[in-house]
């Protein structure tokens, strides 16, 4: 009984250690797992698949009594490719906040406090002073100076290396699309923040400015970043912290990552630090670390279950994810940083009121971690073709969804914050007038159905994304309707397929610069047929969709004629289906021309036809006119009437009684 007892009070013991271990200790920790499975917490596995292009070794300080950051930056860029160069490209992404001329802030208008610049205070390259040369690659702006060159006193051959220095200072401003502190609480998140090299491909550099709604392209490196801090903040970061010094008033954060394009970083005093794990198929384990604001205590397990079910399914169709770390940071009310992806870390946000059948915040996390994958691993050029990242997030994000969310319902919101289920049709000052309330399940893709309705003509998805001419043009063309293309694909050639189309693009083309045509040749390699109709009416053109049964008519004793018309100007294959009491008859179509007559014989009573009738076509614009029914039906169009009647009465009632 004795050693009973004794047994007890050390399982207990053990466990309240484990409850109170400290930084240290868990660091201690983790960096033993990352000598056995990680290198710089990358896989070992992964690490030599790496080309380490742009790498930084940099020491920052955070002033919060001067919302400032002070730095120094050391960089090691290594040519290889097999042209040399006598120049090197820099982005300063915190130019764009310098004032309200830059490119920049022609969508975002800056107040005195959301201003700020890089203060470089010294220059260097391979050890000697140099001097920058600001410019617009793409869009004439004087007053724009987030892009700079250096020209080199020497030629910069295949796989040599050129050594820069930066020393530099940074005003942290209240924060505009992403980058900045939270306004009224001490909370910074740090993003575009470092002098950061450019892509140099094909003989020439890529290095794009800061465009409004945009976001970057840059090369693979090995980071390695200490930050100093006061000792009562908190660091989250890019990568794997090594080592946390702390003395009376400060801690350093010691931080490396190899394989990443991109390095940012939060701090604050007041925020909840919550750790779990994921173990891969192959034992290894993937830490958790979910940073929550003390006022969304109540959403932490669902940001951890969800970032659970990312892995899971990421794993089981794409790829592993093969970083040592994922962080999930939800930012406060009052920043302008959330819902945003970087490598090995994402921001979210979420509502005062958001029920799990909501979506919310869910769908936003699933479309942020889908990031890691599809622009943190495969890393394309945001700026020119944004659709290989936002749209890929955005398809898988669904499918996630639909796999492990499967419940949720159509929802608005009354004065923003409380959801109500059900659809809104009309408001006033945030008030609904006419809606209706119901239990509306959400189905595939219909959000991207209903911002793609907006702008059905306005650019194509091949369309160089930084010259679609109005922010829903880039939306529609980089979310929305590459969304639809995808689902559309699925649909066609069906998911096994478009999984291992997935899984074989991930293994090609992670820790490299896809384009376009990558993702098209791998589809090519897998469907057995020319895809080329796809392409041209999808990708490459806005054309509308519009198919619709026109009639039904009997011919003879058992056989039947069907009228089809192409009634937009984009071309889809297409079913046409049917239905009878007792079967449904199939015919395939190749959608070419403008109208079809199709016979069918059956000796069954035939009820109704319909094309596409899998919807596997997601852009046609009308779904209704898709089918035809031999014997009218009026109940339906009876009880919308209706409804729409009681709805418009009670709205005409409300606005004669504000009058």
């Amino acid at each position: 009984m004795k050693n009973l007892f004794l047994l007890i009070f050390f399982i207990l013991f053990c466990g309240i250690l484990y409850l109170y271990e400290t930084d240290a200790d868990y660091y201690q920790r983790i960096n033993k797992q990352d000598t056995f499975h990680y290198i710089n917490g990358i896989l070992k596995s992964e690490f030599n698949k790496v080309d380490h292009i742009a790498n930084y070794n940099i020491d920052v300080e955070l002033i919060p009594s001067k919302h400032l950051i002070i730095a120094k930056e050391e960089i090691q860029w290594i040519n290889k490719t097999n042209v040399p160069t006598n120049e090197i490209h820099f982005h300063f992404y915190a130019n764009a906040y310098k004032s309200n001329k830059t490119l920049f802030a022609k969508a975002f208008q800056l107040s005195d406090e959301n201003r700020t610049e890089i203060q470089i205070k010294n220059f260097k390259i391979d050890g000697k002073p140099n001097q920058l040369i600001y410019f617009q690659p793409e869009i004439k702006n004087p007053h724009d100076s987030t892009v700079a060159k250096v020209i080199l006193d020497r030629i910069v051959y295949p796989y040599d290396t050129v050594k820069i220095y930066f020393e530099y200072s940074l005003k942290i401003p209240v924060s505009v699309k992403r980058f900045g502190r939270a306004a009224n609480r001490n909370f910074y998140f740090i993003s575009q923040w470092f002098p950061k090299v450019g892509v140099f491909e094909n003989g020439k550099w890529i290095c794009s400015q800061y465009h409004p709604y945009l976001n970057f392209y840059s090369d693979f490196g090995n980071y390695n970043v200490n930050i100093k801090v006061p000792s009562n903040y908190v660091v989250a970061s890019t990568g794997t912290i090594k080592e946390k010094i702390s003395d009376k008033n400060f801690s350093t954060y010691k931080i490396t990552q190899a394989g990443v394009h991109d390095f940012v970083w939060m701090a604050t005093d007041k925020i909840l630090f919550v750790k779990d794990f994921y173990s891969r198929k192959d034992g290894s384990i993937i830490t958790i670390n979910a940073f929550v604001q003390p006022e969304n205590e109540r959403y932490v397990k669902r940001y951890i279950k969800c970032v659970k079910n990312c892995l899971e399914y990421f794993e089981n169709y794409i790829g592993i994810y093969p970083y040592q770390n994922i962080s999930l940071i939800d930012v406060p009310h009052s920043s302008a940083s959330g819902g945003m992806e970087y490598p090995t870390l994402f921001t979210v946000n979420v509502g005062l009121f958001s029920p799990v059948k909501t979506g919310s915040p869910e769908y936003l996390v699933t479309h942020e971690f889908a990031h890691q994958y599809f622009y943190g691993l495969i890393a394309n050029n945001e700026v020119y073709e944004a659709w290989l990242d936002e749209g890929f997030a955005s398809y898988l994000s669904t499918k996630i969804m639909y796999k492990y969310y499967p419940d949720i319902l159509e929802n608005f919101k009354i004065l923003k914050y409380i959801p109500v289920y059900g659809l809104n049709f009309l408001s006033l000052y945030d008030i609904p007038l006419i809606y209706t309330v119901a239990d509306i399940p959400v189905t595939e893709g219909v959000t991207s159905i209903k911002n793609y309705y907006q702008n059905l003509n306005v650019g194509s998805i091949s369309d160089t994304s930084y010259k679609l001419p109005s922010r829903l043009s880039y939306i529609v063309n980089s979310y929305d309707k590459p969304e639809l293309m995808l689902l559309s694909l699925e649909r066609y050639i069906g998911f096994d397929k478009m999984m291992l189309v997935l899984r074989n693009y991930y293994e090609k083309y992670k820790y490299k610069h896809p384009k376009a045509q990558n993702f098209i040749d791998e589809v090519n390699s897998i469907q057995n047929e020319d895809m080329s109709w796809f392409w041209e009416n999808i990708l490459y053109n806005s054309r509308v969709f519009d198919y619709q049964i026109s009639w039904i008519k009997k011919i003879s004793t058992n056989k039947y004629q069907i009228l089809v018309e192409r009634l937009g100007d984009g071309i889809f294959k297409c079913d046409i289906a049917l239905y009878t009491d007792k079967d449904t008859l199939y015919q395939k179509w190749d959608g070419k021309e403008k109208w079809k007559i199709f016979e069918f014989t059956t000796i069954n009573k035939v009820i109704a036809a319909e094309i596409d009738p899998l919807r596997k076509n997601m852009l046609d614009i009308n779904f209704a006119n898709n089918s035809y029914t031999l014997e009218p039906r009026y109940a339906a169009s009876i009880s919308i009437a209706l409804r729409w009647f009681f709805w418009v009465q009670n709205a005409l009632m409300i606005l004669g009684s504000i009058g």
